[in-house]
């Protein structure tokens, strides 16, 4: 019983170890997987989170190429208006100037419009115009006393040339504005041109302005907005694209002044923005760096990255990463479920194969504990080849040797008991036949003994008075040597039957023991199963 609780632990051992095994490489492998995929997918988000953002900054910059040209064309323009609108006013004061002068010179010249600025007190505000709303535009409340376009203003009414900053053209008489969307016009955007034009010998600045629409057609075609828009259309895993501000994003202020106009989303969309945005872009106004982190929103895990620019502004890209992540980690899983899979019928093999190994030793472990019983007809049965079939086969033929010799020793123990018998038999009744014979022996030789001895004596009794004549000694000498002789052979004979029956009497025991040494090995070799 406890052989075969050491054989079933045995079994049990060597299954639970290899299930170990299995799970350890299960774990290992799934782990290792696991983070190489992370490692994957999160290289692949960043390098295509990059590769968009790449993109749309190449965009920014062509765009931005081509749209300085174009500016560049419409500042001449606007330059060369301004001059020959200066030489339509010539030698006349701005009191003399109406408005509808000034609407008649705007439509000449196909412009937008048209509004004179004076020096009132220490502010320029706005005289004639052909807009209403911008009679009476103050730039020193509108901007401040300290903003660089008044103070440009300026310069230009003392003839001195104003310092460039944001301006897109500035010379000595003339300051050109870049194109700025209108904050009075909804729906469509709409786009104006405003130049700064004064002459030396005029007390009044000459603002003409033009619709710059081609402008904004132009980047709204092929500029950020439409790589924004067509990267998320084109690229199933892109969600958002867009281009920040973080300087609006620290002081929103910069938004509500009317120049340059600053906006916290530049280009494209920013819906999915939170708090963690707000203060990340906050962080990057003071120190522009490449931050990338995911967020979960709905179930769905979004992967956002924000990528400085050179001028200040930062391109954002936000991925699908539960997307972009699903075929790898499909992938993952089927890789795993194949190694799963595969260490299982390994396993299952290997268990297979060690219950075959464990029930040929478990048959030669029987055979064995059968001839520990004595059961010499015990054999194995292993079939197949290797170690345990040869161990087998060379088991069986042990047996049947041990089997033939202990046969015909038990053969030879019979043969040995009835040998022992039969001598046992002859020595008891050669012991009695040896003693009546040694009897008649030892009593004959007595009487002869004495019968000798009587007649030596009756002889000396006669010859010894005769001992003094010539030769009666020597006849009493031979006397005395004849009853010695007698003697001694009497003694001798005694002794010969004694001795005989002493090596008679151990003959009787010595086959009584072989007797019993053959009884016991007799019954001892029936003790096995032959």
């Amino acid at each position: 019983m406890n052989k075969k609780k050491k054989d079933s632990t045995l079994r049990k051992q060597f299954i639970l170890r290899m299930f170990s095994v299995f799970i350890i490489i299960v774990v290992i492998s799934g782990t290792v997987q696991s983070f190489y995929l992370a490692h994957k997918v999160n290289k692949d988000v960043n390098d295509e989170a990059l590769s968009i953002g790449h993109s749309v900054e190449q965009g920014i910059a062509e765009t931005d190429l081509a749209s300085k040209a174009i500016e560049h064309q419409l500042d001449l323009k606007l330059k060369l208006i301004a001059q020959r609108i200066s030489d339509r006013l010539t030698g006349r004061q701005i009191g003399d100037i109406s408005n509808t002068d000034l609407k008649r010179i705007s439509k000449e010249f196909g412009i937008a419009g048209i509004t004179l600025f004076a020096r009132q007190d220490d502010d320029i505000v706005g005289v004639k115009s052909t807009e209403k709303n911008d009679i009476g535009f103050s730039f020193k409340k509108t901007v401040g006393a300290d903003d660089s376009g008044f103070i440009g203003l300026n310069h230009l009414l003392d003839n001195q040339q104003p310092t460039k900053n944001d301006e897109s053209y500035v010379d000595h008489d003339t300051m050109i504005l870049y194109t700025s969307q209108s904050g009075s016009h909804e729906g469509k955007p709409v786009f104006y041109k405003y130049a700064y034009y004064h002459n030396k010998n005029q007390d009044f600045i000459i603002n003409p302005y033009i619709e710059a629409n081609e402008v904004y057609q132009f980047t709204d075609a092929v500029g950020p907005d439409s790589w924004a828009k067509k990267v998320v259309e084109t690229n199933p895993l892109a969600k958002e694209v867009a281009v920040l501000d973080p300087s609006v994003y620290a002081n929103p202020k910069l938004a509500k002044q009317m120049y340059p106009p600053l906006q916290k989303v530049v280009y494209g969309t920013f819906k999915e923005q939170t708090k963690k945005d707000t203060k990340l872009l906050k962080e990057m106004a003071k120190h522009p760096k490449q931050v990338s982190y995911i967020e979960k929103k709905q179930g769905t895990k979004i992967y956002k990255m924000f990528i400085p620019m050179k001028d200040g502004k930062v391109i954002y890209v936000a991925l699908n990463y539960t997307k972009m992540s699903a075929p790898l980690h499909n992938l993952s899983f089927i890789l795993i479920a194949f190694s799963v899979i595969s260490l299982l019928a390994l396993f299952i093999l290997t268990a297979r194969f060690f219950s075959s190994i464990y029930k040929n030793i478990q048959d030669i472990i029987k055979q064995i504990m059968r001839l520990e019983g004595g059961d010499f007809t015990a054999e194995s049965e292993v079939k197949g080849k290797g170690e345990l079939a040869e161990l087998s086969t060379s088991t069986n033929h042990m047996v049947r040797t041990l089997n033939q010799v202990l046969k015909d020793t038990t053969k030879q123990a019979e043969k040995v008991q009835a040998l022992s018998l039969d001598l046992q038999k002859d020595a008891d009744e050669s012991v009695e036949r040896m003693y009546a014979l040694s009897l008649d022996l030892t009593t004959k030789a007595r009487d002869d003994h004495f019968e000798i001895t009587d007649f030596l004596d009756s002889l000396e009794a006669k010859v010894l008075p005769l001992k003094d004549q010539e030769g009666v000694q020597d006849i009493l000498r031979r006397i005395e040597d004849i009853r010695k002789i007698s003697n001694d052979r009497s003694s001798s004979t005694t002794d010969i039957t004694l001795t005989l029956s002493d090596l008679l009497n151990s003959l009787q025991v010595q086959s009584a023991e072989l007797s019993n040494i053959s009884s016991t090995l007799f019954k001892n070799m029936y003790k096995f199963k032959l």
